[in-house]
């Protein structure tokens, strides 16, 4: 069982990753039910790796905040250049 176990764990490690269609269906991904199927997972990942994945909503929101920020910064960016 336990030489299973990085198998079994390979579609959560995939999932880690946050695309721009994941960014765009926030609604879908964040949902109330796909969000507690997504937090058993993590909670037994945890639990028997050790390994902590982090949520994919709360990535997403750290993105976008991001990507904001990053938007904001480039037209002072260009008045203060020029």
């Amino acid at each position: 069982m336990l030489k299973l176990l990085p198998l079994l764990c390979l579609p959560f490690l995939a999932g880690c990753a946050v695309s721009e269609d994941m960014i765009e269906n926030k609604e879908l991904y964040c949902s109330g039910l796909y969000q507690g199927i997504r937090a058993v997972g993590r909670v037994a990942t945890e639990v028997v790796s050790g390994v902590t994945i982090p949520d994919v909503c709360d990535t997403i929101d750290e993105i976008v905040e991001e990507e904001a920020e990053e938007e904001s910064a480039e037209p002072a960016l260009g008045k203060s250049g020029g």
